[in-house]
């Protein structure tokens, strides 16, 4: 049977993004929408004329839905993440959950008091590529060693209602994403180095952004720059075992699993390579992890409610990588 979920928030990244998966994803029955803004209540009363669109979150806290998502001005997400979880919901909240981790360690405190799943939105951790890497990584009991991602996105746009400068935005709305990734591969981060480049036309943040382990043993380079005309994404993984997994764009996965030198001096033989790729059908590659992070929500609420257990604390994570883009957009001179 469907969980019941109500949305909160129905601006530009839901309909456009959200929406869709969510109601793609048969896990899940949209019983109620509610935002403040009356345009967009309109617009979703227009969409949906048989469902409730309401001008209060409140209405949705104190109805019987399973869950709630919540897609809004950051700036209200983690007032609106407790009072969900006091209500006794589980909740999907997009990113970024603020920009302050101890917040977000105490909504981990009550999410664990209250038994309920919290998913935070930063969804590549759950695109089908890097899915298969974290598999290929644990049956092969190996980790990374190295990893490198270049990624370029469009031109940031200020958000009402959220006091950032757009280096801040970048970091917290897009470069968030890279970032993630990065910490959930190599784990906890002991040290970080990010410089910023200067922008040369409006709408551009440029930067490089290093991570390394406490014990020095694994690293991570992000080069990840805003302004662009396209959003790619390029990712090398040197891995403990010695073999290189290329990602190109969430789309096409590579594993080198074999030595290339063929023992001549100078010369290379063919990759001894796997591949896979996840083919045409798949609809707009920069929407890749959404279906897959909402489907993933609903099976850890299941999983709650058969066993009582709220399953792995992705809030511990996000307070981890908000620690990360402190450093990165802290002052000179205090960065670790």
């Amino acid at each position: 049977m469907p969980l019941s979920i109500g949305a909160i928030g129905f601006g530009r990244h839901f309909r456009r993004s959200l929406l869709p998966n969510l109601l793609g994803c048969e896990r899940f029955t949209l019983t109620a929408v509610a935002d403040k803004d009356p345009s967009t209540r309109a617009e979703a009363t227009a969409r949906f004329p048989h469902l409730p669109v309401l001008n209060d979150a409140k209405e949705i806290f104190d109805s019987d839905v399973d869950a709630v998502l919540i897609s809004t001005h950051p700036a209200g997400h983690v007032e609106l993440t407790r009072t969900a979880l006091n209500a006794g919901k589980h909740v999907f909240v997009e990113k970024p959950l603020g920009t302050d981790p101890e917040s977000v360690r105490e909504l981990a405190v009550l999410a664990r008091r209250m038994n309920k799943v919290v998913a935070v939105g930063t969804m590549w951790r759950h695109a089908p590529a890097h899915r298969l890497v974290d598999q290929w990584l644990t049956e092969h009991q190996a980790a990374v060693r190295l990893l490198d991602i270049s990624v370029t996105f469009p031109a940031v746009y200020a958000r009402d209602g959220w006091d950032l400068g757009a280096e801040e935005l970048a970091f917290y709305d897009m470069f968030i994403h890279p970032i993630d990734w990065a910490r959930h591969l190599l784990g906890d981060i002991g040290r970080i180095d990010a410089v910023q480049l200067a922008g040369t036309r409006p709408g551009e943040v440029t930067t490089s952004v290093r991570l390394l382990t406490p014990a020095g043993d694994a690293a991570a380079t992000i080069n990840a720059a805003t302004g662009s005309h396209a959003y790619q994404v390029s990712a090398w993984l040197h891995t403990t075992t010695g073999d290189l997994i290329e990602v190109d764009t969430k789309d096409r996965l590579r594993v080198t699993t074999a030595p290339t030198w063929s023992g001549t001096e100078g010369s290379l033989r063919d990759r001894a390579t796997l591949g896979w790729e996840v083919g045409q059908l798949y609809r707009g590659w920069a929407r890749k992890g959404y279906a897959e992070e909402l489907a993933a929500f609903a099976d850890r609420i299941k999983s709650c409610i058969a066993t009582g257990i709220p399953g792995e604390d992705e809030l511990e994570g996000a307070a981890r990588t908000l620690e990360v883009i402190g450093h990165c957009v802290a002052p000179p001179g205090a960065v670790a």
